[in-house]
């Protein structure tokens, strides 16, 4: 009687065993294909980023539809890639430039000192010297700007930067013939280089003296959570067409050649670079004379803002009051 039932158990234990072994083999199938069905895209763009180097900048791995990990991670990396690109155009198109503003100085040095030496006879020995010094000064100086250019992202760690006191400070020794006069609120701070800062509001002084008729004003107030300082000058303005490409390096309008003939064209290339750095924006906007460049950067908060001050405009040397 004992034994159909131990052959009925038997059975079932092995049709059990059966089921548990084809269970497994089903389970490490599914396994199998759904791991390589998500990770294709991932040997996708493992092999399309093997093919890409810094001459192949352009290609992009392919981005699966679906909104997951894999997707998003393949999105950021194209990201990525396109801002690599970008940079790396923009360094080619930099590296053109300067070959092309370096070229011209050393050609006018080399005819200087060729005809000195073919003509001994013929050619002033200190004129020569002199012309030779001045383009030696002009290379000295674009070599320069082309450094800070490349510097500028290299600074050390920010610090809380006093715009109030820089403006201050920067406005006593870049004083001309043109006076300037100041509206600024206090406690207006940003967190960044005080060098560079300072570097940016001297060059936007300097050029709006050099372009202004009788005067320049420069402003700093503290708007929707950013410092905001202001450069207008009272001279010719800058036509709207002309109002991004002054920033491009090396560009340099007629009238600025005019009044400034050993300029580099770089000044305010450096200077949006320097803003961009700190997260902030250096834009041309509409005035009613002259031109008027506005600085944007980030406001550090303070626990205890003090109040603006009256608002009366005053002349930097003296405080004489307008």
């Amino acid at each position: 009687m004992l034994e159909p039932f131990i052959l009925a158990h038997a059975r079932l234990g092995l049709l059990i065993l059966t089921m548990v072994v084809l269970a497994i083999i089903l389970t490490t199938w599914i396994i199998w294909v759904v791991v390589g069905k998500t990770l294709r895209p991932v040997a996708d763009i493992r092999a399309q980023v093997s093919e890409i180097t810094v001459r192949d900048l352009q290609l992009r791995v392919p981005e699966p539809p679906q909104d997951d990990e894999i997707g998003q991670l393949a999105r950021t990396f194209n990201h990525t890639l396109a801002r690599l690109e970008a940079a790396v155009e923009h360094q080619r198109h930099f590296a053109s430039l300067v070959s092309h503003e370096l070229r011209t100085p050393l050609t006018a040095l080399q005819a200087e000192l060729d005809e000195a030496l073919l003509y001994p006879d013929e050619v002033d020995p200190r004129a020569a010297i002199t012309r030779s010094l001045s383009t030696t000064e002009r290379l000295r100086t674009v070599i320069d700007d082309m450094l800070m250019f490349a510097r500028v992202r290299t600074a050390a760690a920010p610090e809380p930067v006093d715009v109030c006191a820089l403006i201050r400070d920067k406005l006593i020794t870049t004083c001309r013939d043109v006076p300037v006069f100041t509206r600024i609120e206090d406690d207006l701070k940003v967190l960044g280089s005080g060098s560079q800062l300072s570097a940016v509001l001297n060059n936007l002084v300097v050029n709006a003296q050099r372009h202004a008729d009788t005067r320049v004003e420069v402003s700093a107030t503290r708007v929707d959570g950013h410092v905001v300082v202001s450069v207008t000058d009272d001279g010719d303005g800058i036509a709207p067409c002309n109002r991004e490409r002054i920033f491009k390096p090396f560009v340099r309008l007629d009238d600025g050649r005019q009044k400034d003939p050993n300029g580099t064209g770089l000044g305010l290339a450096i200077s949006r670079e320097i803003v961009a750095a700190h997260r902030g924006t250096l834009d041309v906007e509409d005035s009613p004379r002259g031109a008027r460049f506005v600085l944007r950067l980030p406001a550090l908060e303070t626990k205890h803002p003090r109040l603006p001050d009256s608002g009366d405009g005053t002349e930097l040397l003296g405080l004489d009051s307008t």
